[in-house]
């Protein structure tokens, strides 16, 4: 029971995850979908290890970290400073020739 449970529970949040994504409430970077994805994977991982499934197992640890692992990115790159950026709307105006006035 238990085993089905923790399988059933991963499956749903890994599916979930794609729905979100696919409706544009998540986006595929942001760390909610890629903790949906790893947590998933990790409960349906284990679920399979109690039945026995070993072609699951590894298929589910393969999906568990490549979502814990883009968890990781996603908190570097938000915990990166961000460069300040001076907005550029039009062309610089040329500065005037002192050249030519021989």
């Amino acid at each position: 029971m238990i085993a089905a449970v923790l399988g059933w529970t991963g499956t749903v949040g890994t599916f979930v995850a794609y729905v979100m994504v696919t409706r544009g409430h998540l986006t595929v970077q942001s760390r909610r979908y890629a903790a949906l994805n790893g947590i998933g994977g990790l409960l349906a991982a284990t679920g399979s290890v109690i039945y026995g499934a070993w072609p699951s197992v590894a298929s589910n640890v393969v999906w568990a970290a490549i979502g814990f692992w883009t968890l990781v990115v996603a908190t570097r790159e938000r915990r990166r400073p961000v460069a300040s950026v001076v907005p550029f709307d039009r062309p610089p105006t040329p500065e005037p020739s002192t050249a030519l006035a021989a």
